[in-house]
């Protein structure tokens, strides 16, 4: 029986460090995937990765990471995509500010979008 509480304090005392650390993290990653209107077009995935570094001054950015794609042989890998940005923020408010933030919206109407034809955008953290 002694044994049991230990195991149970043990385990409840993991899961509260798990729920403490993960309201201590509380960043959220926005991944976009882009394909570009020409497929494999050197010039134009130089273009798209100038144009979306400047975004690296949007309030509320702690990280932004773009590049082209590392052509690979797995069968698992996609690489069927030019470029993709990952941009880390300090909470979901964060990235609901970054999206409505006009520099963010006139970067993609103006410089982004024209250059794109499809694009797949993932956003994962914890809330």
């Amino acid at each position: 029986m002694k044994k049991l509480v230990q195991a149970v304090l043990l385990v409840g005392l993991l899961l509260s460090s798990y729920i403490i650390h993960a309201k201590e993290d509380a960043r959220v990653s926005h991944v976009v995937v882009a394909w570009l209107k020409e497929p494999g077009n050197i010039q134009l995935r130089e273009q798209f990765i100038q144009a979306s570094r400047a975004l690296e001054s949007v309030p509320g950015v702690l990280s932004r990471h773009v590049s082209a794609v590392i052509p690979s042989d797995r069968p698992k890998v996609d690489d069927t995509f030019d470029v993709a940005v990952t941009v880390t923020f300090k909470n979901t408010a964060a990235l609901k500010s970054y999206m409505r933030s006009q520099q963010h919206k006139k970067m993609l109407k103006d410089q982004l979008k024209p250059l794109v034809n499809r694009i797949v955008v993932y956003n994962f953290g914890n809330q």
